[in-house]
């Protein structure tokens, strides 16, 4: 079903994405590829936003295909996205031995979809690097472009 048709009881029934235990079928190059993903609040048991030891709310994210369908959730306990990695450096943020004074342009976009989630994406192929998920959401944009 896609996205833009989904109810938030839709996404809720997202299965999750076991990334901690099946990273290495989920990204065999080592990167686990996605098109956008969806914001979605983390609610408790009383239907209040789950906060993060920060006090900053907590999010999931349901990973979306090239074709606008779900492809699962991952995520849960970060407070907070990092777009391009910590410092929007990009996917290779560790190797520079000093902060560069450019850094390739993604032109990333946020829609809101009908049920109220956020939708993020750009025109290249999102990605994250590590299966384990915690208090940051570090997602990655290709530097090819995709048109």
């Amino acid at each position: 079903m896609s996205i833009i048709n989904m109810t938030k009881k839709d996404f809720d029934a997202v299965p999750r994405l076991d990334t901690y235990t099946d990273w290495k079928k989920l990204a065999p190059n080592g990167h686990l590829e996605f098109r956008s993903f969806v914001i979605i609040p983390v609610e408790n048991e009383y239907g209040t936003i789950d906060l993060h030891d920060s006090g900053w709310g907590c999010m999931e994210f349901c990973l979306i295909d090239r074709n606008n369908n779900p492809i699962g959730k991952v995520g849960g306990g970060s407070d907070v996205v990092n777009l391009d990695g910590i410092g929007g450096y990009g996917g290779n943020r560790l190797s520079f031995t000093e902060i560069p004074h450019t850094v390739p342009v993604h032109g990333w976009s946020i829609d809101l979809l009908p049920c109220g989630y956020l939708n993020v994406w750009t025109k290249r192929t999102l990605y994250i690097k590590d299966g384990i998920i915690c208090s940051n959401f570090e997602v990655f944009s290709e530097d090819k472009y995709e048109g």
